[in-house]
């Protein structure tokens, strides 16, 4: 009996509905001014559906005060948004708020704005208005900064320490081919001498207002994308395309316009990273809790972007009552991947960390090894030579995250047909996050630390071609075969390779999900070795010849099985080979 190694995604039972995303605003009532997190002399007016802002009733509760879009100088980009949101929602579903009634309202002073809120909310045509937040920091850096000068990346380590960052470079489309992940925070320098990725043409919109986070923005771009080189650090998923765009231009601060900004360059299946938080009742949490980033989040999801978000360095419990329900996915869900810390390598919650039933992962939150900063090597002090040893928080956590969700997707661009890669979706990553990893021992309300090697098998994609371990010139490569049915002793298999991968259907003979693609370029095809299922796995060794020329080369394999009693064939995943620098 054929025993394919599929999850239940590959299968089709349903994960997650990805349309099913409610959506609540906060009690009316609850809405107050607090200077230390807002601005005196702002309010963000959300209006109904149907509402509009020429309303004499609203006209003359504004009176001479000036109100202008929230997303003023974004209006292409918000139709554009809001005419994809509308064709991806479900014939029946509510689509997600309209970002166009959002307004923000000048005022003179505190007192002033509060009357306002106050007249305001008592508007029936007003569903919401509440204090425009104060610019948040980005979620890193908690002190204090002990410099460490050893080289390694230990989140990258094999469970439960790391996530088993191997299995995501072994696997052809793991490190993010076809996948542009797009970072908002406050800024970024970019001429770091191992982020080739991050370079001026990588920002989005406006430049960077204020420079005092660019090495922040560096330590997030080291771990997703440091060069896979002879030096410096390797990121999780070098070979995506970067982006960025500010949320503090100088225009001000917001998340939310720099969502729709960067929206226009970003496909479904594309990943964005907020690196962000905002000030709750309690502390600093989720940016989502400012009702426009929660709208703006949840138009990307439904147009089809994969969000990860920091749960933000407050310590909340996002379960506390007095957060009005607003993190239970039952009342409001934006759909994104929220990310809590660990404290480093342990399985316990770092103590900055907001926690509670909405997050549904976690990454280290200390000692985190990046690009930036320049407590573990600074070369005279030049920038570009920058690295760190403990970049920390939600901040370094969330990156880690992003680099399961750009492996996931990348490596279904890459080996699956363009439908069945449509599915694997934020809601499918989402729930796949949350059931495959190590579990905090006891639960610490942070999710799973993500294992790559479970998360990988359990989408389907790692399915019957495995590498042992890594390539090193002079050494061989244990190269693993593992059937998809109970095989015996007549049942055969063959190892290909080639210098470039390919994603071609394959017809009859080849049977089953995910056994029909030929994903090694047909030009450059070489069958490498075969035998018969003497055990299961069959096991070969791949010599790497000791020459410093192969150091960096890629190298693409992929196996065939044939079960003798059916004639069937079934062709594996695809291995990526990489020679280590």
């Amino acid at each position: 009996m054929r025993t394919c190694l599929i999850s239940l995604f590959a299968l089709g039972t349903p994960l997650f509905a990805q349309s099913d995303l409610p959506r609540a605003v906060s009690p009316k009532a609850s809405i107050q001014l607090d200077l230390a997190t807002h601005h005196a002399d702002r309010v963000v007016m959300k209006l109904t559906d149907g509402a509009r802002r020429d309303d004499a009733t609203l006209v003359a509760v504004l009176g001479a005060r000036s109100a202008r879009s929230l997303f003023a100088g974004l209006e292409r980009e918000l139709a554009a948004l809001r005419t994809r949101v509308l064709a991806a929602t479900p014939p029946g579903q509510r689509p997600p708020a309209d970002l166009s009634l959002y307004y923000e309202v000048e005022t003179r002073d505190a007192a002033d704005s509060r009357a306002l809120l106050a007249a305001l909310n008592a508007l029936p045509q007003v569903e919401l208005a509440y204090p425009r937040e104060l610019p948040t920091p980005p979620p890193g850096d908690i002190p204090p900064l002990t410099p460490s000068f050893v080289l390694q990346q230990g989140y990258r380590d094999a469970a439960p320490n790391g996530i088993g960052a191997f299995a995501n470079q072994q696997l052809a489309g793991g490190w993010g081919q076809g996948i542009t992940i797009l970072d908002i925070e406050w800024g970024w320098w970019f001429d770091h001498e191992d982020l080739a990725a991050l370079r001026p043409s990588s920002l989005v919109g406006p430049p960077v207002n204020n420079n005092s986070y660019n090495d922040h923005g560096l330590a997030v771009a080291g771990e997703l994308v440091g060069d896979p080189d002879a030096f410096g650090v390797t990121g999780l998923s070098p070979d995506a395309r970067f982006l960025t765009s500010t949320n503090y231009p100088a225009t001000g601060y917001s998340v939310a316009a720099a969502i729709v900004r960067g929206m226009p360059s970003l496909q479904a299946g594309d990943v964005m990273l907020l690196e962000a938080q905002a000030s709750t009742p309690l502390g600093l949490g989720p940016t989502e809790w400012v009702q426009a980033d929660f709208d703006a989040i949840q138009n990307a999801v439904r147009a089809g972007v994969v969000v990860v978000e920091a749960a933000g360095n407050g310590g909340v419990n996002l379960d506390d009552p007095r957060l009005n329900g607003l993190f239970d996915v039952s009342v409001r869900d934006s759909g994104a991947i929220i990310v809590g810390a660990s404290e480093g390598n342990t399985l316990v919650r770092a103590s900055f960390s907001c926690y509670g039933a909405r997050i549904d992962a976690n990454g280290w939150g200390r000692n985190v090894a990046s690009t930036g900063y320049g407590g573990l090597f600074s070369a005279s002090g030049d920038r570009r030579q920058t690295y760190t040893a403990t970049f920390n928080g939600t901040s370094s956590a969330s990156p880690i995250v992003t680099g399961a969700a750009v492996a996931l997707r990348g490596a279904a661009l890459a080996q699956w047909d363009a439908a069945r890669a449509a599915a694997l979706d934020g809601a499918a990553i989402r729930a796949l996050l949350r059931a495959h990893g190590t579990a905090m021992n006891p639960n610490q309300g942070i999710g799973r630390r993500h294992d790559l090697n479970l998360l990988l098998r359990a989408a389907g994609l790692q399915r019957g071609l495995h590498l042992q371990q890594r390539a090193v010139i002079g050494q061989g490569v244990g190269i693993e075969t593992t059937p998809a049915f109970a095989a015996s002793a007549n049942d055969a298999w063959v190892t290909l390779g080639a210098l470039a991968p390919a994603n071609v259907p394959l017809s009859a003979p080849f049977v089953g999900v995910g056994c029909d693609r030929l994903l090694l370029d047909p030009t450059s095809l070489l069958a490498l070795v075969n035998g018969t299922f003497a055990s299961s796995p069959a096991v070969w060794s791949l010599p790497i010849p000791n020459s410093v020329d192969l150091r960096g080369v890629r190298y693409y394999l992929q196996g065939i099985t044939l079960q003798a009693a059916t004639g069937n064939l079934c062709a594996t995943n695809s291995a990526m080979l990489f020679v280590e620098p």
